[in-house]
Order: C-alpha cells, then structure tokens, then sequence
C-alpha cells in the first residue's frame, strides 16, 4: 500500500494543476476574444483592404507599361506589312507592340487619392479599436454574470444546509411530541423549496457559462470550462462623484475609437470634395512606344549583284535618234537565299514613337459638376455623423456615470437591507431553536433574507459592472 501512495499523491497534484489550468480568468478572456473572435477578424481585414489601397494609391505614381502581341492568318489579297503593298497569296504574321504611359499631372488626383486612402486606413484602424472595445465590455459583462450567479449559488446551498438543519431538528421534535406535524411539513417544505432555488441557481451559473462559453468561442468541451473568480472587494464609501468633471468628459469624448473613426472619415470627405474638383484640369501624358513586324516565309539574301538596265527615249532634237539612259539596281544572288529568322526580322522591322500628350476637360455632359456636388453632400454627411458619433459618445459616458451613481445607492440600501435581514434571520433562528416562533415564521425569515442578500449580489456586481465601464470610457482601462 505504501508503494501505491505516491503516485496517488502525484495523481491528485496533477488533477489540481490541470483543473487550475482549465479556469479563465477576465483577463484571459479578454485575451483570447482579441485573437479570436470573428468581428475582430472582420475588422482587421478591412484594415488590410485599406492598406492595399493605400499601396495602389502609391503606385499610381509609377508609369505604366504594356506589351501586346498577335499572330495572323491572312488569305487572298492581303497587304504585306513590311513593304506596305498588296500581295495575292497565304501569309502569316506576327506583330507586337511595347507601349509606356506616364502621367506628369492630372490635377493632383494622384496626391488628393494617397491621403484619402491613408484617411480611410485610420478609420479602419480606429474601427477595429471600437469593435475590439465593445468585445471587451460584452466578454467582461458575462464573465461578471457568471460571478453574480456563483455567489448566488453560494447563498442557495448556504440556505439549504441551514434548512435540512431546521428540518431535522423539527423531525426529533416531532418524534418526542414538542412540534406538532403542521410545524413538521412547514420545515420540510421550506428544505424543499430551497433545494429547488439550489437546481434554479444552479442552472443560471451553467446558463451564464455556456454564455460566456459562446462569447470566447472555444472549441473545447464546455464541461471543462469554467472561470477563476477573482477577490472583489468593494468599499462602502466607494463611490464616482470624483469623475463627474466635464474636462474629464470632454477629455475621454475626444480620445473614443468611435469618435476618431467619425473624425477621419470627415477629413477623407473633405479630400473627396478637392479630388472631383481635380476632375475640372488639365492632364498631361508622357507616352513611348515600340512596334514590330514578322512575315513568314519572307526570302532574305546575303549576296547581291549589279544589274544596269536602260531607259530608251527618242532624241528630241532628231527624231532619228535614239537617247539611253542607265539604271543600276541590286539584285539578289539566288543561291545567297537564307531562312529570314524571326529574331533577324523581329530586328531589323522595328519602329519607335516617344511624345508627350495632353487632355483638357471642355464639357463631360455635367458629370463632373454632379461629382463635386455629390462630393460635398458626402462631406455633409461626414460631418453630421462626426456631430452624432460625439453626442452619442457624451450621452453614453452621461448614462454611464449616472448608471454607476444610482447602482451605487442601491447597492448601499441593498447592503443594508442584507444587514437587517441577517440579524432578523439569526434572531429568529434563536426564537425558533427555543420554541418561540413556528417553523412558517422561520421560513419567512429564511425568505426575506435570501431575497435580502440575493439582491445585494446582484446590486453588488451591477455597480462593479458599470463602474468599470464608466473607468473604461474614461481612461481606457478593463480590469477588475
């Protein structure tokens, strides 16, 4: 037996250290929301879309460059594109082209475009933010949902054991004729009715579990999930009259992600206004090209020899005579013909333009006109979501602040009252030990102090709750 008795121990150690390894602390959630969570993905892909038009924005002020190319099947009379004549016959060719075009100025669109992308990117950076906070509050809000739940079940198995307690001191009484049976029952149904607050309290902690359980979606067993619950302490005179300072609102309205993301997203309208304007001038083009020219089966000589024809014409001045004229021409060697190579004609064919062109917008049907219009009620826009992200902003932090003060008060009336019920609890557990009060008037103690103290759990955990919200818009900081 002795033998055996380490490796329980090491056994029972590794069932602990695993156990402890399976508890999520707020932290930890928060952690693993952040890399997780689908919206979160979401908002860093658009991040990434807005980076990628960032860099299409910066290359656009690069020439561009294309290359276009095609073989022909020509039948019947077709025209020879190196000697530029019409030739009866079957002909295949090639022809290909190199074309460069760079804009020198296009009314600054090219600039006004590369600070609206890089606008639009701080927006998606700041809306990632804000949706990495609204994760932040949901996650903290179930987990402290769960924390309320488990010290509420507390409290129910608290209450059943002094119940089962009561019910079996009311048993000896009755068997020795103290009680009578009426007092007996009261006793039992009131264990009864605890233990059906304990199976209630109980569903309510897995209920909120599988909640928080969907939140951080995991892909582990839910059975193996649970949470570390941290120490709250919360004084009695604790309270948030110090943050009710405007500077301090003013200060956290104007650092909120929601704001921010409101603020590029006018100044990026604003850009957009300037850019349809930059429709109205004139671009100017630098362009280069480069073309040539294959025909297959085209003869090439290496060789060429002298041939001296004349031209007869009669003399003018005596019509009896005759006037020769010579004309010397090159004629190819027929045994110099070699294969005229694609390479050699792709060569020597070739032809090149370079030039510079520009374009002045006269009259585009007033599209250009609608685009500046519709540019500025965008901007419009802008500025009235800008105006509403702020107000929505004050008014959440308002609400918050006067959230975290009302659950603060009834957080102390609800300590109170939990006070009270405690003593008139105790008092009348004494009452009911020496046979002054009945077993009914025992479980309506029992009643007013569970309510009592359920009450003050949650009052407790509510004024946590958005106190550390209103701490959260304030200084942007989530903990517990």
């Amino acid at each position: 037996m002795r033998r055996f008795l380490p490796s329980i121990f090491a056994f029972l150690v590794l069932s602990n250290t695993l156990s402890a390894q399976n508890l999520w602390s707020l932290a930890r959630c928060i952690e693993h929301a952040q890399e997780h969570n689908l919206d979160l993905q979401r908002a860093e892909q658009n991040i990434a879309l807005a980076e990628l038009s960032e860099l299409q924005s910066q290359l656009a002020f690069l020439p561009s460059v294309n290359a276009t190319g095609g073989y022909y099947w020509n039948f019947g009379l077709t025209i020879d594109p190196i000697t530029n004549t019409r030739q009866p016959g079957t002909r295949n060719t090639f022809s290909s082209t190199l074309q460069g075009n760079w804009s020198l100025f296009n009314g600054g669109r090219n600039v006004l475009q590369l600070q609206r992308s890089r606008m639009d990117k701080v927006a998606a950076l700041y809306g990632s933010e804000e949706m990495r906070n609204n994760v932040m509050l949901n996650i903290t809000s179930a987990f402290l949902q769960v924390m309320v739940n488990k010290q509420l079940l507390e409290v129910a198995e608290g209450q059943l054991k002094v119940s089962e307690g009561n019910a079996n001191r009311a048993k000896t009484l009755l068997d020795n004729g103290v009680i009578s049976r009426g007092d007996y029952l009261q006793n039992v149904s009131q264990m009864k009715a605890d233990e059906s607050n304990l199976v209630s309290a109980e569903n309510a902690v897995v209920l909120s579990r599988l909640q928080l359980f969907q939140l951080l979606q995991l892909e582990s067993e839910f059975e193996a999930f649970d949470i570390e619950v941290p120490s709250v302490e919360l004084q009695a005179t604790q309270g948030v009259q110090a943050y009710n300072r405007p500077e301090l609102i003013e200060a956290s309205i104007e650092k909120q992600p929601a704001v921010k993301r409101a603020e590029s997203a006018a100044e990026s309208a604003e850009v957009g206004i300037k850019l349809a304007q930059s429709a109205r001038l004139p671009s100017v083009n630098m362009m280069a090209q480069l073309n040539s020219n294959f025909v297959a089966g085209l003869p090439y000589f290496t060789e060429f020899t002298k041939l001296t024809t004349y031209t007869v014409v009669q003399d003018p001045d005596d019509p009896n005579n005759l006037l020769f004229f010579p004309n010397e021409m090159n004629v190819p060697v027929p045994e110099s013909q070699e294969t005229y190579t694609f390479r050699n004609q792709m060569l020597d064919n070739r032809n090149q333009f370079f030039g510079f062109g520009i374009s002045v917008p006269l009259f585009s049907q007033g599209q250009i006109s609608a685009g500046v219009q519709q540019a500025k009620i965008q901007e419009s826009l802008a500025q009235l979501d800008l105006q509403q992200a702020i107000n929505q902003q004050r008014q959440t932090i308002e609400r918050a602040y006067l959230d975290a003060n009302n659950s603060y008060a009834a957080y102390q009336a609800a300590r109170v009252s939990a006070e009270s019920a405690k003593e008139a609890l105790d008092y009348a557990q004494v009452n009911f030990e020496e046979g002054v009060i009945s077993g009914f008037d025992m479980a309506q103690s029992n009643n007013a102090y569970l309510a009592a103290k359920s009450r003050e759990i949650q009052a407790k955990f509510d004024y946590l709750f958005k106190t550390k919200v209103l701490e959260f818009y304030l200084f942007g900081q989530l903990n517990l």
